[in-house]
């Protein structure tokens, strides 16, 4: 073949190269990804899952992980209905439902949810009594949500929950809820203790009226406790004999 030819062959196929590389933008967005696409600064479309191409220049892509995610709300001191302080943290699960949104609204979309977080929890902590809250009469997590789903949704994110995980009392307070908790412990043992023993008495008292209306069973309960004590019905006992007794119960 002629050198030219195969020269200038060469020379067209690496002309279109380049052309490909300069005109031709290939893009492949994962299972887990969405992509915006722009050129020059200005937003074309979303892109799905799979392998893109574009013709011309000028584009840029920019990706977002769709998964759930969890952004952890440090532990922060609030103060109940009763004036009582709580060091409170939680963990706000989330994921990127509008791609758009998120780009555009907030310059950091993830720090203003924290900051949502922040003050929804010092709202729910602030409307309850520490007792209430301590015994977890109400759903935190629910009232939590509430109050941060619409700012979370302008900013494209979807809620899929928010979590208190620590609560922490403060010192001095502490110590007092400690006592506080022991003495209610120590009432609920004397209350059950007294419970029992009233159980005691009800069924001595039930035992006393069936023997008083049938003596016949007093004797067997008294000849049963005999043939249990140590010698069996020859044993001495301190008021006579065992034979003393039998003849007063049958009487």
């Amino acid at each position: 073949m002629n050198p030219i030819i195969i020269v200038s062959l060469f020379v067209t196929a690496c002309v279109a190269l380049i052309a490909w590389n300069v005109w031709v933008t290939t893009v492949v967005v994962r299972q887990h990804e969405a992509a915006l696409l722009f050129q020059h600064g200005k937003l074309v479309r979303t892109l799905a899952a799979g392998r893109h191409w574009f013709l011309g220049t000028g584009y840029e892509v920019k990706r977002f992980d769709i998964r759930r995610s969890d952004l952890q709300v440090a532990g922060q001191e609030f103060l109940t209905a009763d004036k009582a302080g709580l060091k409170v943290s939680a963990v706000v699960e989330y994921h990127i439902a509008d791609p758009v949104a998120f780009s555009g609204v907030a310059e950091n979309p993830l720090g203003s949810l924290y900051h949502a977080a922040q003050i929804a929890l010092r709202d729910v902590i602030g409307s309850q009594d520490l007792e209430a809250i301590i015994d977890r009469k109400t759903d935190l997590s629910a009232a939590l949500v509430v109050r941060v789903k619409s700012h979370a949704e302008d900013l494209g994110l979807a809620l899929d929950g928010i979590h208190v995980k620590d609560i922490i009392i403060a010192g001095d307070l502490r110590k007092v809820f400690t006592e506080a908790l022991t003495a209610r412990q120590q009432s609920l043992v004397v209350l059950e203790k007294a419970r029992a023993e009233a159980a005691a008495i009800r069924t001595l008292a039930n035992a006393a009226r069936v023997f008083e209306a049938h003596p016949a069973l007093l004797q067997l309960k008294f000849l049963q406790a005999i043939e249990k004590a140590p010698g069996g019905i020859a044993q001495p006992l301190a008021l006579g004999t065992a034979g003393h007794w039998l003849d007063f119960l049958k009487k």
